[in-house]
């Protein structure tokens, strides 16, 4: 009588990548929802908070359409996460959102390594800012980008990054992820410094 076996290891390090996935997902769910939560708080007509934007920003007529429009889309960012976890079986779905995946990783990485660099030059007297130099007094809402939208449109793309990655099992498909990743914000990048900015 043959008797069946049963491999453990491999069903360990299934569940491994189970758990790490769902870390991954839910990882971009809450920092996609964070994000949305000002946004939605300034659609409804909100001000507290607009002293970290740039003026001209907030006083634009469509302020608050622009914030409606973040907030859907940061919503279904977050939803993005939670559709990983759950959808795991049709190729078509997987190869779909490992699709949205990869541009949201291209552009939000390049879009806040990008800005980051150019509020530092703004900062140290590279770049100028508004045609003049960097005031502190006066130019906050650099440092508001510097320190809070920047990094945070950086670390959203990161996150979509690993979410892939952990959604892929097999290594040669992950190697492949991680080199459409990068080639992803490299041009990002090269489209930023050739006057493209991703906003």
């Amino acid at each position: 009588m043959l008797e069946k076996k049963v491999n453990i290891p491999n069903f360990s390090h299934q569940l491994q990548l189970s758990r790490k996935l769902v870390l991954a997902g839910y990882a971009v769910f809450i920092w996609s929802i964070a994000y949305m939560l000002p946004h939605l708080y300034w659609a409804l007509g909100g001000t507290v908070g607009l002293s970290l934007l740039k003026p001209s920003i907030a006083e634009l007529s469509y302020w608050e359409m622009i914030n409606w429009v973040a907030s859907v889309f940061l919503t279904a960012a977050g939803l993005l996460g939670i559709a990983f976890i759950y959808l795991r079986n049709q190729m078509v779905i997987r190869c779909l959102l490992l699709a949205i995946a990869l541009i949201g990783c291209s552009i939000a990485t390049s879009h806040g390594i990008y800005g980051i660099f150019y509020r530092i030059f703004q900062i140290t007297g590279v770049v100028t800012v508004e045609s003049g130099p960097f005031i502190a007094e006066e130019h906050t809402f650099v440092w508001s980008d510097l320190l809070l939208f920047e990094p945070w449109f950086m670390i959203e793309g990161i996150l979509l990054g690993i979410l892939g990655w952990c959604y892929i099992n097999k290594p040669r498909n992950r190697r492949i992820w991680l080199t459409l990743c990068t080639i992803g914000i490299l041009i990002g990048l090269i489209s930023g410094l050739l006057g493209v900015r991703f906003a």
